[in-house]
């Protein structure tokens, strides 16, 4: 929460290097922006902080889904419908629930269930209302931390 967005799209690129670690081999990623003005932008601030991890970055205009399974793409929100990767990332999510109101519920729950394995969200400012009731599921990252013995 509470980021710009360059902190956004590093945040993006050390949760995308974390899955390579924790795998060994890149599954397919998906990271969804809220339109198509940000597909080319958001891809090519992504690709310069993996480039030095040798991970393609691909701007997947107008939903064009072709491309390598190895690469991370970037689509507009409006075009994830039929698709399925190993790891979703959701960019400017508070932003959605802003522009697109109506259709923010519908996205949210078709986003997610794109979702394999991993699921990111990530906020310009205050997570949105309607995911408060799962709040309690995120974290900044994936790392854990043990609790001290005794703690619930």
């Amino acid at each position: 929460e509470n980021s710009s967005n360059t902190q956004t799209v590093e945040w993006l690129a050390a949760r995308i290097t974390d899955i390579e670690r924790f795998v060994d081999q890149l599954p397919s990623i998906a990271v969804f922006v809220n339109s198509e003005d940000d597909v080319e932008p958001t891809a090519t601030s992504l690709e310069t902080l993996l480039s030095e991890h040798n991970i393609p970055v691909m701007a997947c205009r107008e939903g064009q889904a072709v491309g390598q399974e190895s690469s991370v793409r970037v689509f507009d929100i409006q075009h994830i419908k039929g698709l399925e990767f190993e790891a979703v990332f959701f960019l400017g999510v508070d932003r959605l629930a802003e522009l697109q109101p109506e259709l923010f519920d519908k996205y949210i729950y078709v986003g997610t269930t794109r979702a394999a394995a991993y699921l990111g969200l990530a906020c310009e400012g205050v997570l949105p209302a309607q995911l408060d009731p799962v709040r309690h599921h995120f974290a900044k990252d994936w790392t854990h931390k043990k609790r001290p013995s005794g703690s619930a």
